[in-house]
């Protein structure tokens, strides 16, 4: 049940929400710019090898521990010089969703839910720079399937904490990997846990290396964890007795 508090709080933020924005085209920015560059990049992919095309879980691997950090160490942390990071995060993004209210209700909240097209390309810049100097001491298919992962990896984060905060389940809770990360970014809103725990939002492999995970299981037991809720660690802070169970089983 969503508190007072919450209430109020979304009702002002939405009411600062410029009226000329779309949630829509929000999210077709992010996928055709995604979308294109990932494109792009594929029709410079030229009779890759084995040891190049490994690239691609390489690159996944640290795009995931490179979420991790951002979300543990600037989102969550106010450092000087990136604090409307974490203002936008910490104080309002996890004002507007809490572990017991965790869903959107129109798409003009994908303003809250969404990072802005502003971030893909600063990430595209960064996975680029990667990617020029792969290609320059390796080989350039090396260099061009590091932009594409990384594009996919950014739109796979998208859709995921959309799939996080999105009322209806029906269809989500059948999804391998989708049901785990809902489950555990759910937790994640619970503010007893939120700064320190379940960072990851597309696949809790860095949560499970650092030990920031809210459960007490194996890599594979994360990845394909789903609702479970057995395996939740019993050393974790307590806020409130919802916390073994999120919002994300309310259907079940």
């Amino acid at each position: 049940m969503m508190s007072a508090r919450q209430a109020e709080f979304r009702a002002a933020y939405r009411a600062q929400i410029a009226p000329a924005y779309s949630g829509l085209v929000h999210v077709a920015l992010i996928y055709l710019i995604g979308g294109a560059a990932l494109w792009y990049a594929a029709q410079h992919i030229h009779g890759a090898t084995l040891a190049e095309i490994a690239v691609i879980p390489v690159v996944a691997m640290l795009a995931n521990i490179f979420e991790w950090f951002l979300h543990a160490q600037i989102m969550h942390r106010p450092r000087p010089g990136l604090m409307g990071i974490y203002n936008r995060h910490t104080l309002a993004h996890h004002q507007f969703f809490t572990q017991d209210a965790p869903f959107h209700d129109t798409v003009r909240d994908y303003r809250i839910v969404f990072f802005p097209p502003y971030a893909l390309i600063a990430f595209l810049v960064m996975a680029s720079v990667g990617g020029a100097v792969l290609g320059a001491v390796w080989s350039a298919n090396a260099g061009w399937l590091t932009v594409c992962t990384a594009a996919g990896m950014y739109m796979n984060y998208e859709f995921f904490h959309w799939c996080c905060h999105v009322h209806d389940d029906r269809i989500v809770r059948h999804l391998p990997f989708v049901n785990t990360i809902r489950r555990h970014h759910i937790a994640h809103h619970n503010t007893a846990i939120m700064m320190n725990y379940n960072m990851n939002l597309t696949y809790p492999f860095a949560d499970w290396l650092f030990g920031t995970s809210d459960l007490n299981r194996g890599v594979l037991g994360h990845l394909f964890n789903g609702y479970d809720t057995r395996f939740i660690r019993n050393d974790l802070p307590k806020a409130r007795s919802g916390a073994r169970r999120p919002a994300a089983m309310a259907g079940e």
